[in-house]
């Protein structure tokens, strides 16, 4: 239920990441434009030819005026500029229908971190010592310890190579507006993406569930004849999820980030590999508009974890 508490301070949070928002882009747009070097030098391009296209981007005038300009059309119309490599593509439209891609692929992650975590560390703490929990501690040691990439590369090997005959040896994604990825197409680098975080929410889980499982109110729980499946879902898991929850702002952040990566490798056309291919471009317009959106990205991921302790713990408030 949101109370007036709640609704101040999330209204806070917003004002807080609309500023960081700018001041991520800013910081940004000045850095990169006392880069050396200039995007728009070609061979085949000087003279009249080469000053008009300065002129059309602006390029031409002063820092300050180019950063003023920046900032009225971003405040005002959400404005991102054009591509510097692709005349007249408007960089906003592009990056908003990059980010519904990236957001199915982090969605998708996102669910195989909870999830997965969620059900191998509660089945490792209520089989603790045996070889179900040996089995799952072990296989998330090995979650956590290799990089993102390192499993995406394997799972290429295996479905794309190994059993290329039942799944055509490729992953394909068609560039277009919204969700383009099937589930049959989005599941390998979701999986990719979310199975390292997945293995940390296991270890906390079960350390969480561990503590808990052992507290007087389970044991009462157990006395009053209630089902164990009742006893660990309703009592046992709701409490233990409060550290687990903590780290999710950060796992977020890694899911986020880590798509540039698994973007690249599965070729999805999202935010990650439009921020990779730019940057080799030199179109520094469109790294910026990115930049902005991952900065706006991870804000708004803070901010619904942080409202996540409301519907756990009632108790918590704002």
């Amino acid at each position: 239920m949101l109370t007036r508490g709640t609704l101040i301070y999330i209204g806070q949070r917003i004002v807080l990441i609309a500023f960081t928002v700018l001041a991520v882009s800013s910081i940004v747009f000045l850095g990169i434009h006392r880069l050396p070097g200039d995007a728009l030098f070609s061979e085949h391009l000087h003279g009249q030819q080469y000053e008009l296209l300065l002129h059309h981007y602006h390029l031409d005038e002063p820092l300050w005026i180019q950063y003023r300009d920046y900032l009225t059309g971003v405040v005002t119309r959400g404005d991102l500029g054009e591509s510097l490599v692709n005349k007249g593509v408007q960089i906003t439209p592009l990056v908003l229908r990059e980010l519904t891609i990236s957001a199915e692929v982090g969605a998708f992650a996102l669910i195989f971190t909870i999830g997965l975590g969620l059900v191998l560390g509660v089945v490792a703490a209520v089989r603790q010592n045996t070889w179900v929990d040996y089995v799952l501690t072990t296989t998330s040691v090995i979650g956590y310890s290799m990089p993102n990439f390192v499993i995406a590369t394997f799972l290429l090997l295996v479905f794309a190579v190994w059993l290329g005959n039942q799944t055509d040896g490729a992953f394909y994604y068609q560039i277009g507006g919204g969700w383009t990825g099937s589930i049959g197409q989005i599941w390998l680098p979701a999986f990719a993406l979310g199975f390292p975080y997945a293995s940390i929410v296991a270890r906390l889980t079960r350390a969480s569930m561990l503590e808990v499982i052992r507290q007087d109110y389970i044991r009462t729980a157990r006395a009053k004849g209630l089902k164990e499946t009742v006893i660990m879902v309703r009592h046992a898991l709701r409490n233990a999820l409060i550290p687990v929850t903590t780290i999710l702002g950060p796992l977020v952040i890694g899911i986020i980030t880590g798509s540039v990566i698994i973007e690249n490798i599965f070729g999805i056309p999202g935010l990650g590999k439009e921020f990779a291919q730019s940057i080799l471009n030199r179109d520094y317009a469109i790294v910026i508009g990115v930049f902005t959106m991952y900065a706006a990205m991870v804000g708004v991921a803070n901010l619904g974890v942080d409202l996540l302790y409301v519907l756990i713990d009632p108790r918590i408030r704002y």
